[in-house]
């Protein structure tokens, strides 16, 4: 009772005309809270509480997302739509120093955990570079919240000062994908490379494409893109790989079971069609070149990443038990292994799509 509570006096400090009812929790997420709002009148919101810790620039969190909305708005695209507060604003801070945002709740949508056919793969390829397209003419003022947030040598960077400080006991559990991800580090470097050398250029990218992140009509139709706590600028590269990355894993996130764990190429190919359809003509073929090996770099840095809180006591991610960021990161780095030897089918689907001089 005293959470609702908390996010009732929250919810009616917003511009709304409704009346609280009650609320559900959404689970999805790894890093906020978000909450669906009920209401007497039937008027569904959605209210988010910012993990203050995560975004040391939360306000400008905000600010992204309103830039963002607002531009794809006056396009006369679907987006998610953000209710400032009665004081005009559209960050909210409560008595805890956490930040809270509130949006309208799209009614008739849903969103997906995982893939449950190529039919949404592909919708999920059209959104995203629809996404990638509709604000690839947005003159940049957004701010960079996570700096360095799909950076290799950064994530490196954190993973051998969590080497230093870890304990005997968990360095001894990790070993096997310690030794891993020193093996594969030249081979990862290989997009920050691109994007340094000015091969890859940067634009407005979402940077956290996984299905859960897009909104579904009932019919399965692509909505919009949702969860834009990380617009920055990027490359085309993060948003495909990272979709792929939770497109085609054929189990969960943090499956235990690495024999249950490949990469489903019917998703792929259906995401890649989808994607390209929409996004082939505003990339060159330099920039397509870079899209086989980005689903095995973005792969590896979320790989890294769960590794690096692992040996850091898991003070990062939420967790459910003590091995949950270990089996997260055993996952997601034999599915670079999986990636790995679908290589040559891959680059090959790729050209035969993309398919221009």
């Amino acid at each position: 009772m005293e959470l609702e509570k908390k996010i009732a006096t929250i919810f009616q400090q917003f511009q709304t005309e409704h009346t609280f009812k009650g609320f559900k929790t959404f689970n999805s997420g790894h890093i906020n809270d978000t909450f669906l709002i009920l209401t007497q009148e039937k008027v569904s919101y959605v209210l988010q509480r910012i993990n203050t810790t995560v975004f040391k620039k939360a306000t400008d969190v905000i600010h992204n997302k309103i830039k963002i909305t607002q531009h794809l708005s006056k396009k006369g695209i679907q987006t998610i739509h953000f209710i400032p507060t009665k004081e005009s604003n559209y960050s909210l801070i409560d008595d805890d120093n956490h930040l809270w945002n509130l949006s309208e709740f799209i009614e008739n949508s849903q969103t997906y955990l995982k893939v449950e056919s190529n039919d949404i793969a592909y919708q999920a390829g059209l959104i995203t570079a629809e996404f990638l397209v509709q604000t690839s003419d947005y003159e940049n003022d957004l701010v960079e919240t996570l700096p360095n947030f799909h950076s290799i040598p950064f994530r490196f960077q954190e993973f051998q000062e969590a080497l230093v400080s870890a304990s005997k006991t968990r360095k001894q559990q990790a070993q096997k994908w310690i030794d891993f991800a020193l093996a594969n580090k030249k081979e990862m470097m290989v997009l920050e490379h691109a994007i340094n050398q000015k091969e890859i250029p940067l634009r407005v990218t979402h940077n956290d494409t996984k299905i859960s992140n897009i909104l579904f009509d009932t019919n399965n139709k692509a909505i919009c893109m949702i969860d834009l706590d990380t617009v920055m600028k990027g490359c085309i590269h993060f948003d495909y790989g990272d979709a792929l990355r939770t497109i085609c894993n054929t189990a969960n996130e943090d499956e235990p079971n690495v024999y249950n764990i490949n990469f489903n190429l019917d998703y792929f190919k259906n995401y890649t069609e989808g994607f390209l359809k929409n996004l082939a003509d505003n990339i060159s073929k330099q920039e397509a070149s870079y899209l086989p090996i980005s689903i095995q770099v973005m792969t590896f840095i979320m790989a890294l990443r769960f590794l690096t809180d692992y040996l850091n006591n898991d003070v990062y991610y939420k967790t459910k038990h003590p091995e949950h960021n270990l089996d997260r990161a055993s996952n997601q780095f034999t599915l670079v292994e999986k990636i790995k030897e679908q290589k040559p089918f891959i680059e090959n689907f790729i050209k035969t799509i993309y398919n221009k001089p």
